[in-house]
């Protein structure tokens, strides 16, 4: 339960989050552009690991390009906050007309023929965007897995915005048990594929922009035990507060494949897609914070 000092709290990101969205697109930009300054100039928020993760990505790239990819990511960073504030206000209608899921067949078809489907995703602008335009295109249950926040205020408020329109949130903790419950109802399971694993000990290790990477064994797991249709889902920025995202087949028969190859298909699939727009990924994340032993 909380207390009366994150009621506040989630009050007033409410408060704020709906002031801010009904605001002109013109003005959020302004804002945006003051969150930048903020962010990267004034603050320098991680930006000592950013430019290390880039550096280590891309080897071969010259310090000019670092850095204006460098202000990209932080730019679109901002934007992702202002969006964020456009989201709790104006609802799922507005954000449909700037985002857009191609290839929806490889939902219909599988869930059609009763198969659920497993989405793996990363960490690429603008994912919560993206979490209510598939629940609202697609006709079967969503659960989304989710790593809580530390912020009890922070972790209600993102709950209450994920979930608007029925998409069922999952703590990782939980994820096993729940799924269990659903293996008789045709739904769709999103994953966070990108995020650090905890459990070392069953993760799997992989490489990932040159670098020997820890990646969560929940992916594999699930879509071996319940039979998935595995898609991995790439979000494209077509323009400023303007995505698609591309829907692409890992498998459709995941007990086939020899262990650890969804999880290497999915992974070669991510890094092949932040080669392509390398600002579109969040690198603020201490994505290599673990070493093989």
């Amino acid at each position: 339960m909380l207390s009366s000092k994150q009621r506040f709290l989630v009050k007033l990101f409410d408060f704020i989050l709906d002031r801010f969205g009904r605001l002109s697109w013109q003005k959020q930009d302004r804002i945006s552009g003051i969150l930048y300054r903020i962010l990267y100039k004034t603050w320098g928020y991680r930006q000592e690991l950013v430019r290390k993760h880039l550096v280590s990505a891309f080897p071969d790239k010259p310090h000019t390009w670092i850095a204006q990819t460098e202000r990209d990511f932080y730019q679109l960073f901002a934007d992702w906050m202002v969006e964020l504030c456009f989201m709790h206000a104006q609802g799922w209608e507005a954000v449909r007309e700037r985002f857009e899921i191609k290839n929806l067949h490889l939902f219909h078809e599988a869930h059609q023929r009763g198969q659920s489907v497993i989405v793996a995703m990363g960490h690429q602008f603008n994912w919560e965007w993206g979490g209510w335009i598939v629940r609202k295109d697609t006709l079967a249950p969503i659960l989304c897995v989710y790593l809580p926040l530390s912020s009890p205020a922070a972790d209600t408020f993102f709950l209450k915005l994920r979930g608007r329109y029925g998409s069922e949130m999952l703590p990782l903790g939980k994820m096993g048990a729940r799924l269990a419950r659903m293996r008789s109802t045709t739904h769709t399971l999103i994953l966070m594929a990108d995020q650090s694993p905890s459990d070392l000990q069953r993760a799997y290790w992989l490489p990932f922009f040159h670098r020997d990477t820890a990646w969560h064994g929940g992916l594999e797991r699930s879509a071996r035990l319940g039979g998935y249709r595995v898609l991995f889902v790439e979000i494209v920025q077509r323009a400023r507060h303007r995505y698609e995202a591309y829907p692409e087949l890992i498998t459709d028969d995941p007990r086939s494949l020899p262990e650890g190859e969804i999880t290497r298909r999915y992974v070669a699939a991510l890094e092949s897609s932040i080669q392509k727009q390398p600002h579109n990924w969040l690198w603020t994340h201490n994505r290599w914070k673990h070493q093989r032993s």
